[in-house]
This record gives structure tokens, sequence and C-alpha cells, in this order.
């Protein structure tokens, strides 16, 4: 059962500018539209028009920002890091009289406001620039209705004592914990100077019971809403004409509230205002603040006629991260704020993770399944991913993320009843039709069938009726029959299971599991790499070399045969996927499959990053000295000194749909000691010897090694901030 405490959800601030440009060769318009922007950051649209009388072969623009900077973009090859340049893809290059392009990018502001930029290029230079904000008051509608059987207040009464309103939800505040989050008498908290360093009207709240309201700050923006051909945003049976019933009078806003943002109902919204587009809805209101937060909550009893979308009206897309608005979860990015330069990061896509059944619908305040997709959709982004991952012996060969379900028939049964039915009901709520859930399966689970049979729990997980390829192949099927639901598969990483005999054995059990499920080879969208992994994309000075022989061997040593390497054909992700992938279309899956890479930490950059291929003669000295991963063994997987990878983005690589950030970086792999490793919230997690640093241990390559974990780690999943400085420190490419 949900709690009462109130969340909110800042809605976009939507901008445009319009620039009007002419060249010797063509004459275009060149437009910036911010279609969606929350406290860290924004999504923009970036649309060349070709308005001259010939047609345009090619083209390419550029761009700088003072304070933001683009972190991500799609449907353009963009290149440099401030200024800006992007150009054509194959597809979108030649504009015909009156024709356009459009691609899109996603922006960190980086402690400082919205940016329009003043655009050059071949084709959007040459003549004089001018710009200016797009209007938005004739935007607005002339008057909104807004009646209700009850009042709609814009936050829930706090109870005696001082809490947390943070980003408009309530936590405790921590009595022992001086910075960042903690976890005391069994729930989470916020430490007091964390939750005092938000921005206003959040904070420190209390004392006696009362109502704060975000109507304590005027607007004095207005905004206009223009839809956009990035994705779907609502329904589209939505109507122009509609109504909402609440219990305020007649409201002015400066927000613009999208069909998506709001939970649906059997009224809908009218908005008197031609220049409102039909598939958008716009309420504006003084008496809100200039950040437009809404509450979800507050919007309850909608139901779900205002997004009328159904499974049925679904068109599945090959690859979904394409014309992504990517859903930015305020939690985690609020902490990552908090952090010495984690503002850099704070305003990308993460994983949320569906980790045991008490995460779906949580009792003691904190985000569940629906408050994150409800954030989503007030975010107007259309892609979130959440990763499923609470199988009955879950990540049998490792203590550190046991699960809480065992194997054997009640722990089947409440797997699929309490666990992925209960998911895939909300997954299947109208109101989140327009959402392209990617959908992670059970990281670390099949991987395990593979190489780990000699562990106890992971034979445990090869029962036919109630392992592991049973109950994989039911959560397949429940979600296949959700068009707006991609599923992809976890694989572990070319470090696991890259060997050629591992890699044959993987393809046939993984590949034969899910042909086994409800809708066969067409029940998953793809797979997933490198989860939660630390295995770099590339060894640009190595790969190579990975089935050849060491230079100046004669012949007679392969590289492969380093001790790093072990015989392992694949350095690295980009090779293995892409060869996995191959693998799996010759095994009968369709060519449209797609792979996803986990880069949150697997970039590897400081100071110890080599810049060249090593000239050492001696093998294992060449590899060492060449290679980006310093793990001390590749099997080392708990709370590495790696650092922040690519950001994420849209098919970077051939056969490759996104890199993803599935893993939150900050977040720990295991706690570093039996000390640290209760958790009362998921006692089922235990110590792992292997997030341990003090630990050596034997690989079988002939000497030991270390864990090379960090010290002071909590329990997995909880918050390490000494952590997530390495990976902010060695972040490749380097955070700007």
């Amino acid at each position: 059962m949900m709690t009462p405490i109130r969340k909110t959800y800042g809605l976009a601030t939507l901008l445009s500018l319009g620039l009007a440009v002419a060249s010797h060769s063509a004459t275009a318009a060149c437009t910036y539209k911010i279609n969606n922007e929350w406290n860290t950051g924004l999504t923009a649209e970036i649309t060349v028009t070709n308005s001259g009388s010939s047609a345009v072969n090619g083209w390419n623009i550029s761009w700088q920002y003072n304070t933001n900077r683009m972190s991500s973009s799609w449907n353009a090859q963009v290149s440099g890091s401030n200024p800006y340049t992007a150009t054509n893809l194959n597809w979108n290059g030649n504009l015909s009289p009156g024709q356009s392009a459009t691609f899109g990018v996603q922006v960190d502001k980086r402690g400082g406001s919205a940016e329009i930029p003043t655009f050059s290029g071949s084709i959007c230079s040459g003549g004089q620039t001018t710009s200016s904000a797009a209007p938005t008051s004739s935007a607005a509608p002339s008057s909104v209705t807004v009646t209700s059987s009850s009042r709609v207040s814009s936050s829930a009464p706090i109870v005696s004592g001082q809490q947390c309103n943070w980003y408009g939800t309530l936590y405790p505040l921590c009595t022992n914990t001086q910075s960042g989050w903690g976890y005391e008498n069994n729930k989470s908290c916020i430490s007091r100077s964390t939750c005092a360093a938000q921005p206003a009207p959040y904070g420190v709240v209390g004392n006696t019971t009362s109502t704060p309201s975000s109507s304590a700050r005027p607007s004095s923006v207005a905004s206009s809403f223009t839809t956009s051909d990035s994705g779907p945003r609502t329904s589209s049976s939505r109507s122009s004409s509609s109504t909402i019933t609440s219990s305020s009078t007649a409201v002015t806003s400066s927000s613009v509230v999208t069909s998506s943002s709001i939970p649906s109902s059997s009224s809908a919204v009218t908005v008197s205002s031609s220049s409102i587009p039909s598939s958008s809805s716009a309420v504006t209101s003084s008496s809100r603040p200039s950040s437009s937060v809404i509450s979800s909550s507050s919007l309850s009893s909608v139901n779900s006629s205002v997004n009328s979308s159904t499974n049925t009206s679904i068109v599945r897309v090959d690859n979904p991260f394409v014309d992504a608005r990517w859903y930015i979860d305020p939690i985690w990015s609020a902490k990552a704020q908090a952090e010495t330069n984690g503002s850099k990061i704070a305003g990308y896509n993460t994983a949320v993770w569906m980790d045991r059944i008490g995460a779906i619908a949580p009792t003691d305040g904190s985000f569940g399944l629906r408050d994150h997709l409800d954030a989503a959709l007030a975010q107007n982004a259309n892609v979130i991913q959440i990763v499923v991952y609470d199988l009955p012996n879950r990540d049998c060969h490792a203590l550190a993320s046991n699960g809480e379900l065992k194997q054997g028939a009640e722990g089947s049964a409440r797997y699929k009843t309490e666990y992925v039915d209960a998911i895939a009901s909300i997954f299947s709520d109208p109101k989140y039709a327009s959402l392209r859930i990617i959908a992670i399966i059970e990281p670390d689970s099949l991987p395990n069938l593979v190489t780990n049979l000699s562990d106890p729990e992971c034979q445990e997980a090869t029962d036919a009726t109630h392992g592991y390829v049973a109950n994989t192949r039911y959560t397949l099927g429940k979600l296949y029959q959700i068009k707006n639901v991609y599923s992809y598969v976890d694989i572990g990483h070319s470090g696991w299971l890259g060997w050629t005999d591992n890699f044959g054995k993987a393809v046939t059990l993984i590949g034969d599991a899910i042909k086994g499920a409800t809708g066969g080879v067409n029940s998953v969208a793809g797979f997933v790499s490198n989860t939660s992994g630390y295995t770099p994309l590339y060894e640009p000075f190595l790969d190579s070399l990975a089935n050849s022989a060491f230079p100046g061997s004669g012949g007679g040593t392969q590289t492969r045969q380093a001790k790093f390497y072990e015989w392992n054909p694949h350095f690295s992700e980009v090779a293995f996927v892409q060869a996995w992938r191959t693998a799996m279309i010759s095994a009968g899956f369709p060519a449209s499959i797609g792979m996803l890479v986990d880069t949150g930490r697997n970039g590897w950059g400081g100071p110890n990053r080599p810049t060249a291929q090593s000239t050492s003669t001696v093998l294992d000295t060449f590899i060492d000295q060449s290679r980006l991963d310093r793990r001390t063994h590749r099997g080392n997987w708990c709370n590495q000194r790696g650092g922040i990878g690519e950001r994420p983005q849209v098919a970077p690589v051939a056969g490759i749909d996104a890199y993803v950030w599935v893993k939150p970086p900050g977040e720990s792999d295991g706690a570093a000691s039996k000390e640290l490793s209760f958790d009362p919230q998921d006692p089922a997690k235990g110590f792992d010897r292997m997030c341990d640093p003090t630990y050596n241990y034997n690989p079988g390559s002939g000497s030991n090694v270390d864990t090379g974990a960090m010290a002071n780690a909590p329990v997995a999943g909880r918050w390490f901030k000494e952590g997530l400085q390495v990976l902010i420190n060695n972040a490749y490419p380097p955070l700007q």
C-alpha cells in the first residue's frame, strides 16, 4: 500500500528560438527548441529547414554555450566539446525546398539556467542572425475551468517534528549521518546539511503541523508548448477539447501540462486556444511556482481517459532509444548533485532497480515503480529503464546481492504473482502507454548457469520447473504482451562469457531460454552487456591483437595468452556484443535485435590511463602497460576504481541500440566488511569477500591477486560517496 506522503514533480519549462539565416549556397531556418527541462538539465530539438529554392545536399551547423554543456545527441553526428558541430547522417542530409531535418541534444545546465545558443555553419551562416524568445502568452489558453468534489492541495500536511522535503517527497532527517543520505531506525534518511542545500521551496520543514504550499511563489514566466516529431508524447486519440474536474475554481497558470503528465481521468481538459495543437493541453496559473511543480498524488483521482492509448494502438519500434527523451531519476539525481562535481552527471538517465517485492510499492515513503513512471510522464520523458531483478536464488554465485526468494515452488510462485505480475500490471496501465519502458532482465542470472554450476545455489537454479530458465521465460512472456515494454536480457560481459567455449554455451542456453517464452525470439528487443561492470568499450592499443600473435614473437605466442586475458579472445565490450549479436541472428533471432552496453563505470580515465602502446617485449608487461582496464584481474567486480564512461547515447556503433547507465554511479556493489553488510531493508544481502579490499585470492593463473575493491563501501545498492568521487575523477571522456 502506498503511503500518503506527498510526491511532486517539476514540469518542463518550454522555450523556443527561431534563427533565420542565409548563405551563398542555401537559405535555411535553424531553430533550437527546449522541449523538456528539469533542475539540472534539459533536452532540446534543433531543426534545420531548407527555406531556399534549391536542394540542400548535406549540412552542418555549429553552436556554443556559455555555461551549459551537451551530454548526448541523436539523429546527427555531433563532435566537439563546446563549441559543437552537428553533421547530417546519411538519411537526413538531403533537403528539398521546404523540408526539414531535426536532431536532438541532451544538455547539462551545470548550475546555470537554460541557454539558447546562436548557430553558425555551412548552411546557417552568411546572413544576419537574429534571435528572440518565442512568444508565450499568445499560446496560452484564455481560460481553463477546474472543478472537483474534493480540494486539491499542493502538499500533504507535515506532522510535528522536522523532516526533509526532498524535491517534493518527505524523508526523515538523519540524527547521526552528517552528509548525504543515511539509513537510521530502519529507514532511509537525509542529513540536515544535504537537505538544506536544496533550492527553495525544498529543504528542512516542520516543527508544528503545517501544510506548505508551492503557491507561495507566484509565477512570473509564461511558457508555450509546441509538438515535435521526436516521439510520442500524448495519446494518438487525444482530442483538442476536454475538461479536468477538480475542487479549485478557474486558475491561470504558466506551467504547461501535457496529457502524458496527468494521470488519466474520465473527464478531460478543455483548452480554448487555437494556437495549441490538439495533441497538447496547457494550463496557466499565477498561483504556481515558476518551476511549475505539479503533484502526481493530487491528481490520483483522475483515471485513464486523458491518455487513452491502448496496448493495441502502440506501434513497436526497432530501436526504442531513437528520439529518446530520457527519464532522470530525481532521487539519484539529487544524491549525485549533492556530491563534489556531481552536477556534471546528475542530469543523465540511470536505470531504476526493482530488486525486491517491496520496491514495487514501498510503504516507507520512498519512490515505488508507479512513482518513477509518473515522474517520467511529468518530465515529458518517453524512455525509462527498469531493472527486473528478483529471481529465486538470485545472483547465485555472489553473496553481496543475494535476493529475498529461495529456489523452489514457493519462491517461484511468489516471484510470478507478487513480483512479475505486479510489475506487469503497472506497466500495462494505459496512462503509461506513451513511455517506452526498457526492461533489463535479471542481471547475472542465465550467465551463472553457463559457468558456475559448481555452486550449490546455481545448481538448484537449473530446476526445469522453478529455476532461472522457467522463471525468465515467464517474465519475458508477461512483458511481451505489453507493446511499449522492450526487454533486454543480460549476458554478463566479455570477461565472463568471452572465451570460445563459454560463448558458445551461452548463446545456446540463453537463446533456448528465450525461444521457450511466449513470443519466442520476438519477446526480446535485444541483449544487455556489462551490467554493473567495468570492462571498457575498447582497448585501443590491444584490440587489433586479440586474435593474433604477440608482435616480435615470430608467431609462437598469442597476445591473448597474457595472464590478464587468460586466452579470452574478447578484450573489450564492443567487439564482444557485436559478435554476440551476429551469433544470435545466426541462431534464429531477427536481424532487428539490438545490444545495450552499461557504460556508467567503465571509463578508466585519470592519470594512469595509457596514451600509447607499450614497447616492451615481455608479453605480460606489454599488456599491463597498454590496457585501459586497470583491475588486477578481469573477474574483479566489486567497487572497482573505474571511471564514469561514455554518457548515455543512442546508436553509437552498428548493432548497438544505446550506451546506457544501468548501474547508477554512486551505488555500492557490496559491503566492504562483515560489519557493514547488514541491510534491514533487504537482509538477504550478505558479505562477499570479493568486496573486501584486504582479501587476496588465486584466480587460477598461478599467483594471488587482490580484489581491488574500495574500502568502507556499504551494502549493495546503498550510496557510496567515496566510490562516486573515484568514478568522477577517473571519468573518460572527461566530464565537462
